[in-house]
């Protein structure tokens, strides 16, 4: 998504500031980071969401006897000879999905933002 977005800024925008005394520095933090915003904040809430339901790392590193993030725990509310206990793994789904909505739905402007700035072809 970034590359779309710089790529999609004009030269014409950078020229201007570097004609008004800006290095590329200056021209970067003043100019170009501002117009990358809705970008940031749209990868920052996409990262955010894609940690929270990560499953292999937490599995491959985290001691699973004393530390269990909700996506291996629900991968242990599994018995043995494929019993489930289905109330305790719906709740505990509800528990995994509730913040991910909340969260997507009061970002969802800054999502959308980002994306449509991101998907510029060119």
């Amino acid at each position: 998504m970034f590359v779309g977005f710089v790529k999609s800024i004009p030269l014409e925008i950078e020229e201007a500031a570097a004609i008004d005394g800006c290095g590329p520095v200056r021209t970067f933090f003043l100019v170009v980071l501002p117009m990358l915003k809705p970008t940031l904040i749209s990868v920052g809430i996409l990262e955010i969401m894609w940690v929270w339901n990560d499953y292999l790392l937490p599995y491959l590193v985290l001691d699973i006897n004393q530390y269990r993030t909700i996506p291996i725990q629900i991968q242990y509310l599994k018995g043995s000879y494929g019993t489930v206990d289905l109330g305790a793994t719906m709740a505990i789904i509800l528990m995994a999905i509730i913040p991910v909505i909340v969260f997507y739905l009061s970002c969802q402007k800054y999502i959308i933002k980002g994306v449509a700035a991101g998907a510029v072809k060119g």
